[in-house]
């Protein structure tokens, strides 16, 4: 059941202005996202932390984004996108902060548990637009929104790397990041529409106890697993599995899931949202030990770059550039080539761009070619995907059905991040320090995760059928 809002409560802004505004939005998030990862190698030298912890800070964040993305959709659904946006605006701010006070890594983990929350923007933000701006031009609208978060993501990049050289600026950069979300807070609290339409319910607050329990527990089994004995990872894992099918089985019985695990079967989205997995482990199961292997020092380890943080910012560039360039061009290509012609082009383009990293890494250009082929690739899919999921939802669906897909991506990062993990704990030189095959094996998984994607985007079919 639905319900709408009556016109006085809707505001008088122009609907369209509202594509304007989350932009801005959108970009201080792609500051941060692209700003964050070139300081937190630096930050890890300050905290003496290993590269399996850069890659698990980076996972317990898309843990928290899996958690909160469902939930805080379900929670705009129900009492206003806006509403919500307001709160995980104020929640990010406060984990930049910690992580910007963070001595060390148990604190620096809460400060990215409350960033996860930054990935709840955007849903609520694809919500905002889908009810102001109706199904077909809030889909198109997905694009500018997307491409404004790639140009954050290469300026956050390139200022972060040109004015962090010196160590000692690591900490006020972070603080400067913090900021941010104070100055999106003006734009989503008075000039951002809200959605007008409701959906009746409730929140499924013992589903999502059982998500967070479950996918803890088993993620961090899966991250221990390279430190701790199997008497202690295993009960772990076991526990987290039997919590996630306790998850499933509430899902499915209560009227009103926050997940609604059968929209994942259903036909018509079944292989977006099987798509967006596949692009969460390449995109976000890659980025920590990426970073990492660029800034080890080849006297010390045999391999990585020695790259310092404006080297790093210098290498994300062509990735960042050829992503804007994907998300761009995405809705004109699919009205010229078939859709899914383009979106398996883009997946493609992922698996051949991990693929040149893995074989060669020994040189920057190596990263920068595979690099430009997987974020262009990625642009695209990022593009193509949520537009074509809208077109299969209901109205009322909007906000929880982006919430999954943005979820499985998430919890894709999240799952992805810790294997990366426990790889760079398992296959070491020593204590400590990763062996190179060990980041070739990350590589080329996530070329063979984009690679699967190819035959099931290709078999998407262009029409708009909905679940």
């Amino acid at each position: 059941m639905t319900a709408t809002l009556a016109p006085s409560d809707r505001l008088a802004r122009p609907a369209g202005s509202a594509v304007a505004l989350l932009a801005l939005v959108e970009l201080a998030s792609g500051v941060l996202q692209g700003g964050f990862p070139i300081l937190l190698p630096r930050l890890g030298e300050h905290l003496d932390l290993r590269a399996s912890d850069l890659s698990l800070a980076l996972g317990v964040e898309f843990l928290v984004s899996g958690v909160a993305v469902p939930l805080t959709s379900r929670l705009g659904d129900l009492y206003g996108h806006r509403r919500l946006l307001r709160a995980t605006v104020l929640l990010t701010l406060l984990g930049f902060a910690v992580t910007a006070l963070a001595p060390d890594l148990p604190v620096l983990l809460a400060g990215r548990a409350l960033s996860g929350f930054l990935a709840c923007w955007l849903p609520l933000e694809f919500a905002i637009l889908r009810d102001r701006l109706g199904e077909e031009r809030g889909g198109r609208a997905v694009g500018p929104l997307v491409g404004s978060l790639t140009v954050g993501s290469t300026l956050g990049a390139l200022a972060v790397g040109g004015l962090g050289a010196d160590p000692a600026a690591t900490r006020p950069l972070l603080w400067a990041l913090a900021v941010l979300p104070v100055l999106a807070l003006p734009v989503v609290w008075w000039l951002v529409p809200e959605s007008a339409t409701r959906a009746a319910g409730r929140i499924d607050w013992t589903g999502a106890g059982l998500l967070s329990l479950g996918l803890t527990l088993l993620l961090s089994g899966l991250g221990a697993s390279g430190v701790l004995p199997v008497a202690v990872t295993l009960p772990l894992l076991v526990a987290g599995v039997l919590l996630l099918a306790l998850f499933v089985r509430q899902e499915l019985r209560t009227a009103e899931p926050m997940v609604d695990v059968l929209l994942l079967a259903r036909r018509a989205t079944a292989p977006v949202f099987g798509l967006s997995f596949l692009l969460g482990c390449a995109l976000y199961g890659a980025q920590g030990p990426t970073l990492a292997f660029e800034a080890a020092k080849p006297a010390e380890t045999g391999y990585g770059l020695g790259a310092v943080p404006l080297m790093l910012g210098l290498l994300v560039l062509p990735q960042t550039a050829a992503a804007t360039l994907g998300a761009l061009t995405a809705h004109r290509l699919a009205k010229r080539q078939d859709e899914a012609r383009v979106l398996g082009f883009g997946f493609a383009l992922c698996a051949t761009g991990y693929g040149v990293i893995a074989l060669g890494h020994a040189a920057a250009w190596q990263f920068v070619l595979g690099g430009a082929l997987a974020g262009c690739g990625a642009g695209l899919g990022l593009s193509l995907l949520p537009a074509l999921l809208m077109r299969r939802l209901p109205a009322d669906q909007t906000g929880i059905g982006t919430g999954v897909y943005n979820t499985l991506k998430s919890l894709a990062g999240a799952a992805a991040g810790v294997l990366a993990a426990a790889v760079l704990d398992h296959l070491v030189l020593r204590q400590g320090v990763p062996s190179e095959g060990a980041y070739t094996l990350v590589w080329a998984a996530c070329s063979v995760a984009c690679a699967l994607g190819v035959p099931v985007a290709l078999a998407l079919r262009a029409g708009r059928g909905r679940s």
